[in-house]
């Protein structure tokens, strides 16, 4: 039986999580990781090319030899781990999954907040501060999205949480009670 992206990316991460979290590399890992992230996100379908069969494996190893050339031991020792097992594909989604194991050790919440008008930064910040006292967490990190189809108020939207205080959900509510 092979085993999903998802089950990977989660097992690969946790081993490394757990290992760089031992060691006191928590933080220097993930900033590296991000910028790992950064090429493949810059240089898309690059782990495809690394995992396919179309590249000699000469080359191969030529680009993972500069992917890991300033590379930590544990980043180092994931991408070449990752590239043996023909895994490299998979390498943006176990540094999505390390990323939300770092949010969720440090009580972090990422968020989209989607509103009828453009939010100011004032106003990003106190929402941000409200929601992270709601849900009790040290941080609410909001990414803001404009969508004047929900006519007024906003919908704050997490990995599992809706909370829906558009004017357009509340008309629709009003409705369904009139209609019965």
């Amino acid at each position: 039986m092979s085993l999903d992206k998802t089950t990977i990316a989660k097992r690969y991460s946790k081993a490394l999580f757990e290992i760089v979290s031992e060691k006191g590399q928590r933080d220097e890992t993930r900033a590296e990781l991000n910028q790992i992230q950064q090429v493949f996100n810059d240089n898309e379908g690059l782990g495809k090319i690394l995992t396919d069969k179309g590249l000699e494996q000469n080359q191969k190893l030529e680009i993972l030899n500069i992917l890991t050339k300033d590379a930590s031991n544990y980043v180092g020792n994931l991408i070449k781990m990752t590239f043996d097992y023909g895994r490299m594909d998979y390498l943006t989604a176990i540094i999505d999954e390390f990323n939300n194991l770092c949010d969720a050790d440090e009580k972090i919440v990422r968020a989209k907040v989607v509103s009828a008008i453009p939010l100011s930064d004032q106003q990003l910040d106190k929402m941000a501060e409200q929601f992270a006292k709601r849900l009790k967490v040290s941080e609410v990190v909001l990414d803001s999205e404009v969508d004047d189809s929900i006519i007024g108020g906003a919908i704050i939207k997490t990995d599992s949480l809706i909370y829906d205080g558009s004017i357009q959900t509340q008309i629709n509510q009003i409705r369904q009670r009139l209609i019965g």
